[in-house]
């Protein structure tokens, strides 16, 4: 018996969404993750016009009973910061060697796009590739000449460049979230947007261009990625909820009979309602846009999207990966978030239908101990 054992490594992803909160605890051993538990917390329909972290108490006393009814005992959590809040773009920078030259010529760059002044944002960035000097070809933009010239005098040479992506939140958002989860007794480790959790949980190692298709309980999002970067990502106030809304007009029952019906769907495999159909051709044309901007913006070298990814609360809609196929003439189908964490096979058929509402957390749970994983894997 070892007085002084290991430390063990438990990390609670936490899905912040309209409808509620989603958590899963992931214990990382062995160089893999193994679930520990989840669970999820879930408002009333009339509420969700107001962001739940716009209500501290209401955040924090959700945040509470999760912790307490799921039995999770990790206190290091790593939060999601929903698309639409969070501003996102890749430009190009001539490459030094400096990460305090790179900040500053990011910076630079990002002063001229953000929706706030710099001083008001928290700016992270991620290089993506080298380009050559006469201008960004995959994106099609002209490399700042401001910055080559500085970069020429500095170094005598600016005839490499980098493209950089770039994320920013605004300080007073970060903030609130640091205050509501330690008020709640947890450790925020990190905030990430879900494209970066859905891409760790969803695609791994995939480097082909994959559109994930999040459909939320009442807002899609879509990112195209490739190479593990999220290139495109848009969002639309279309969702779940309105499809249960469009069930309940269509039947005639209340919000939460249509709820059920949503679910019974699924199970007999009935197909999906007119109505719902009609519900979902503005996400298909925003989808078949989100493509074209890829394609036409010559960011890949790859004329199409090899496959989209569902998940969601409204992945599991009986015949959507179906008729998404179709429409879009893509492959299209659900995705397993448990496919990369080790799993009480009992539980498999239960975790199977939970797995499209969970993907955001499983990855956010995931990004604590990403890079020794595969460090650990390769060995």
């Amino acid at each position: 018996m070892s007085l002084f054992g290991k430390k063990e490594e438990r990390y609670l992803g936490v899905d912040i969404g309209a409808g509620g909160m989603k958590i899963v605890e992931l214990l990382f051993e062995g160089g893999h993750y193994k679930l520990m538990t989840y669970g999820s917390t879930s408002r009333n329909a009339d509420v969700v016009a107001t962001a739940i972290m716009e209500n501290p108490e209401v955040a924090i006393k959700h945040l509470v009973e999760l912790i307490k009814e799921s039995g999770a005992l990790a206190k290091d959590v790593i939060a999601s910061l929903p698309v639409h809040s969070v501003f996102s773009s890749i430009i190009a920078i001539p490459k030094v060697k400096e990460e305090l030259e790179t900040r500053a010529l990011v910076e630079r760059q990002a002063e001229k796009l953000l929706p706030l002044p710099l001083a008001e944002m928290i700016i992270d960035y991620q290089l993506i590739d080298e380009l050559e000097s006469k201008g960004d070809a995959k994106t099609g933009e002209p490399i700042d000449k401001t910055l080559v010239a500085e970069k020429s005098a500095a170094t005598g040479r600016a005839d490499v460049n980098v493209r950089v992506m770039i994320t920013g939140a605004q300080k007073t958002m970060v903030s609130a979230y640091t205050n509501i989860f330690k008020d709640a007794g947890l450790d925020l480790m990190s905030l990430e947007t879900e494209p970066f959790a859905l891409i760790r949980s969803m695609i791994g190692d995939d480097k082909s261009p994959i559109m994930i298709l999040d459909i939320g309980a009442f807002r899609t999002n879509m990112t195209i990625v490739e190479n593990g970067i999220p290139f495109i990502n848009r969002s639309i106030k279309v969702g779940g909820g309105s499809v249960t809304q469009a069930i309940a007009t269509q039947m005639g029952v209340s919000i939460e009979e249509a709820e059920q019906v949503k679910y019974d769907l699924h199970a007999a495999g009935n197909g999906i309602p007119k109505a719902v159909v009609d519900l979902f051709q503005p996400i298909v044309h925003e989808v078949r846009y989100a493509m074209d901007v890829f394609i036409k913006s010559e960011i890949s070298l790859n004329q199409h999207v090899e496959k989209v990814i569902l998940t969601g609360g409204s992945a599991l809609l009986p015949g959507l990966d179906a008729f998404l196929t179709e429409e879009l003439n893509v492959r299209t189908f659900v995705g397993d978030p448990w496919a990369r964490v080790k799993v009480n096979p009992a539980l498999r058929p239960v975790l199977d239908e939970l797995g499209p509402r969970f993907a955001v957390a499983i990855g956010l749970a995931m990004h604590a101990k990403k890079e020794e994983a595969k460090e650990k894997v390769k060995k």
